[in-house]
């Protein structure tokens, strides 16, 4: 059974703010560790389960987050970028179930931590007509491929939203967003020991997870904070602006649709100024 797990940093339990999450932080360096060892309990809980391959993708920032010396050694990780399936590189390659540890809600969330959706310019994604975040994006490219989504872990908020979009699947509690920047948190031994947990209950639920599949041809609309970020997009091949603040793309399946969504969030990102 193999098991593909893709991890960010802002769900990870006690990580509430930029100075954690973010690379040159005052205590990035400690959030990398606290990362990599709640990586390290759903890999044990997935091959205690049952699992006999896991691979892990780095999926925050620039794909540099976790210590792999620290990780455990029978796992392969994805690392770096850029990459075609941006957080969930790797996902093709053919696995039984998808674990999605350290996740966060989807941008304007409230009183949840360090929400957003890939960029901070992006205001909202909906597919379909329907607003998803990092959670529903990563499930529709697994879906793509037909991996089913077992396990999410994250804030109070992001356990809510991922039940709400993929239905009874395993959900890790680490903490209680209490704001964009605070939380109440567990403590990180009992947030692993929780994970562990939830993870070997996901392996051996496996038959009940149904991949999550967006209908073709996909409706992509994206709203930006800045109007200059949809100057930016307009130079894609078959993007149209919405309003000021919004484009559309229409792609055919999902992951054209996402490769789109991708490119535009790189490009909005190439400068500074707004």
């Amino acid at each position: 059974m193999k098991i593909y797990v893709s991890a960010d940093i802002e769900g990870i339990g006690c990580i509430v703010r930029g100075e954690q999450s973010s690379p040159g932080g005052r205590e990035y360096n400690w959030a990398r560790k606290i990362m990599t060892d709640e990586v390290n309990a759903a890999v044990q809980g997935a091959f205690d389960g049952g699992a006999t391959d896991v691979v892990v993708c780095d999926a925050h920032n620039v794909g540099l987050n976790l210590i792999p010396e620290d990780l455990d050694e029978r796992v392969s990780i994805v690392m770096g970028s850029p990459r075609t399936l941006s957080m969930m590189e790797g996902v093709d390659m053919g696995f039984d179930a998808t674990f999605l540890v350290g996740y966060h809600s989807m941008a304007g969330t409230p009183d949840s931590p360090i929400v957003h959706t890939f960029h901070g310019r992006v205001a909202e994604v909906r597919v379909n007509g329907r607003a998803i975040g990092e959670i529903g994006m990563s499930a529709a490219l697994a879906g793509y491929y037909g991996v089913p989504v077992g396990l999410v872990t994250g804030d109070d908020k992001t356990v809510r939203e991922a039940r709400r979009l993929l239905g009874p699947v395993e959900t890790v509690e680490v903490k209680k967003g209490r704001g964009m920047y605070a939380a109440l948190c567990l403590s990180p031994t009992r947030s692993r020991s929780l994970i562990y947990d939830g993870a070997k209950r996901a392996v051996s639920r496996m038959k009940e997870f149904k991949p999550f599949r967006v209908k073709a041809p996909v409706g992509l609309h994206v709203r930006f904070t800045t109007a200059s970020s949809v100057d930016r997009v307009l130079r894609m091949p078959g993007v149209e602006r919405v309003d000021n603040l919004t484009v559309r793309f229409k792609g055919k399946d999902f992951l054209e649709a996402f490769k789109a969504f991708n490119v535009m969030a790189d490009l909005i990102e190439l400068t500074s100024y707004i």
